[in-house]
């Protein structure tokens, strides 16, 4: 873990400064997570994802700041450290309210990456049922 971050109020001198961690699934059909703690581990930030790094590409299965600690640029510094641990990536994200429209749209210009919602997944994200949903269409389009 690395400190990040000034807790609301605190910085980091007085012992308040929060700390990326960074959670690893042993399955690659499930959702990878970057978490950000705040004083005493609390969870202030959460960043969970998808990747492959067969196709290099990846999804942002969503992304969580809490509200005390919203607008401190932790959601761009979580997001900045997916991007530096999978470099070169291609990367889509489910279904973005409003607020995540604006964000990730504030984060493709600023990191010349870009973040479509609903964007394709490559076979190996898709699981199972994608995989066979891909087959089927595809026999049906070769008759």
């Amino acid at each position: 873990m690395r400190p990040l971050g000034k807790s609301p109020g605190g910085d980091a001198s007085d012992g308040t400064a929060s700390c990326l961690d960074h959670a690893v699934s042993r399955r690659p059909d499930r959702p990878l997570e970057i978490v950000l703690f705040g004083p005493g581990r609390q969870t202030v930030a959460r960043l969970r994802f998808l990747v492959c790094a067969d196709c290099r590409t990846g999804r942002i299965v969503d992304i969580w700041v809490s509200e005390d600690w919203q607008r401190q640029g932790l959601g761009r510094e979580i997001l900045h450290s997916l991007l530096a641990l999978h470099p070169d990536h291609r990367w889509s994200t489910t279904t973005q309210s409003r607020p995540g429209r604006s964000f990730f749209a504030a984060m493709t210009r600023e990191t010349q990456t870009g973040f479509p919602a609903s964007g394709p997944l490559c076979p190996h994200l898709r699981g199972w049922f994608g995989r066979l949903t891909n087959w089927v269409f595809a026999s049906v389009r070769s008759t």
